[in-house]
């Protein structure tokens, strides 16, 4: 079965970037892999090409086929819910 994630980040306003907006430059991606891992290393390495840290990172869903699996962290953690909060639960 196929994993998926479409990244999804925003500007940090620590670096006067717009919060409403991707930052400059940074194209949106699917990213499809075989397994997680793999997913997770490709996520990982679109972050470093695009000089994504946490503050841009948006929890984007991560697809099982074409069903909502989870919220990926930006430390590649995979949550039940988007926004992490007491009773959160991590999926995978």
């Amino acid at each position: 079965m196929m994993y998926s994630i479409q990244t999804q980040v925003y500007g940090n306003p620590d670096y006067g970037q717009d919060p409403c907006e991707p930052p400059y430059g940074v194209d949106i991606k699917l990213l499809q892999a075989d397994d997680l891992s793999q997913l997770k290393a490709l996520v990982r390495e679109w972050q470093y090409e695009n000089d994504i840290g946490g503050g841009n990172w948006a929890n984007p869903a991560v697809y099982k086929g074409n069903k909502v699996m989870g919220y990926m962290s930006y430390n590649g953690k995979i949550w039940n819910h988007p926004e992490w909060s007491i009773g959160s639960k991590e999926v995978a």
